[in-house]
C-alpha cells in the first residue's frame, strides 16, 4: 500500500527522535548484547517467553474477570495476520506493500494508549519499520486496559487499519493526549485524510469487537497482564523494550530453525 507524504513524513520524524535518543546508551549494549533466556509458554506449542522477575501472576490479572475468551482458531493469522501475498493493502500489517520475504519477522505488539511504556516502545518499532520495511511485519493488538479512554482510542486504532493506515495512526496517536477523546480521535483521522464516514462507522462494527476480543484472548494465553507485549516471531516478551533488545529479539527470530509443532506452524507465525 501507498504511504502517503504527509504520513511518510510523521514516520520519518517519529524514527527520527527515536534515533536521536537511543544511540547513545545503546552503544555499548549493542557491543555487548544481553543474553536472551527463555522459557515454554503453557498451551501454546513453540511458542516461548521471556520470564519476568518476581511471583508468578494469573494471566487473567488486569484483562478480565470470570473464564479466559476462547483462542481464535487460527492462532497465528489473529496474532500476526495473514502472510502477505503480494503488492497491495495488508490490513492487519504495517503500511508497507509486497510479499514478505526471507528473513521478514512478523511482531504483533500489544498495546494501550495510555501505557507510558507503550509510547517508548512504538517509536521504536515504527523506526525499524520504516527503515528496513522487510526486516518486520508489524501487527497492532490493541489490549484496552486503562479505562474507557483506552477503550475508545482500542476502536479507532482497529478503524484507521482498516483504511491501511495502521503504521501512520500508531505514530501520531502515541504523540497525543494520554486521555484520549472521540473528538481527538476523529482530529487525528481527518489530519490523515481518512475516509470520516467510514472510519466512524468501523469503530462500532462487529468485526472491530471481535478483533478486540481475540486480542484478549492471545494476552491471555501469553501471560500478558499489562502492556505493552510483544511476540517477535516465536519468542513473547512482556513490559518495556529497549533498541538493543529489540534489534537482538528480531536478529534471533531471523536466524530461529522452523518450529517442530504443525499444529502452529505456518507462514504467518513464522
Amino acid at each position: 500500500m501507498t504511504v502517503t507524504r504527509r504520513g511518510l513524513g510523521w514516520l520519518i520524524g517519529a524514527a527520527g527522535v527515536t534515533a536521536a535518543v537511543s544511540a547513545g546508551p545503546g552503544l555499548w549494549r549493542r557491543a555487548v548484547p544481553p543474553e536472551i533466556r527463555t522459557e515454554p509458554v503453557p498451551g501454546l506449542p513453540g511458542f516461548r517467553r521471556v520470564p519476568r522477575p518476581g511471583p508468578a501472576l494469573s494471566p487473567l490479572v488486569g484483562l478480565a474477570t470470570g473464564a479466559p475468551p476462547p483462542l481464535p482458531d487460527d492462532l497465528c493469522a489473529a496474532l500476526f495476520g495473514p502472510a502477505s501475498e503480494g503488492p497491495g493493502p495488508d490490513l492487519s500489517g504495517p503500511d508497507f506493500p509486497g510479499p514478505d520475504l526471507p528473513g521478514t519477522v512478523p511482531v504483533a505488539c500489544f498495546t494501550d494508549i495510555r501505557c507510558p511504556w507503550c509510547r517508548q516502545l512504538t517509536p521504536l518499532l515504527i523506526a525499524r519499520a520504516v527503515r528496513r520495511p522487510a526486516a518486520i511485519r508489524i501487527a497492532w493488538q490493541p489490549l484496552p486496559l486503562l479505562g474507557e479512554g483506552s477503550v475508545l482510542a482500542a476502536r479507532a486504532t482497529l478503524a484507521a487499519e482498516a483504511q491501511g493506515a495502521a503504521l501512520d495512526w500508531q505514530a501520531r496517536m502515541m504523540r497525543g493526549v494520554l486521555v484520549p477523546t472521540l473528538r481527538g480521535m476523529r482530529e487525528i483521522a481527518a489530519g490523515m485524510g481518512l475516509d470520516m464516514a467510514a472510519f466512524e462507522r468501523d469503530m462500532d462494527l462487529p468485526r472491530t469487537e471481535a478483533r478486540l476480543a481475540a486480542a484478549r484472548a492471545l494476552a491471555a494465553a501469553f501471560g500478558f497482564v499489562g502492556t505493552p507485549g510483544l511476540v517477535v516471531g516465536r519468542v513473547a516478551i512482556l513490559g518495556g523494550v529497549d533498541g538493543p533488545m529489540l534489534d537482538r529479539l528480531i536478529a534471533e527470530a531471523q536466524t530461529a530453525p522452523a518450529p517442530a509443532s504443525a499444529p502452529l506452524s505456518g507462514p504467518a507465525c513464522g
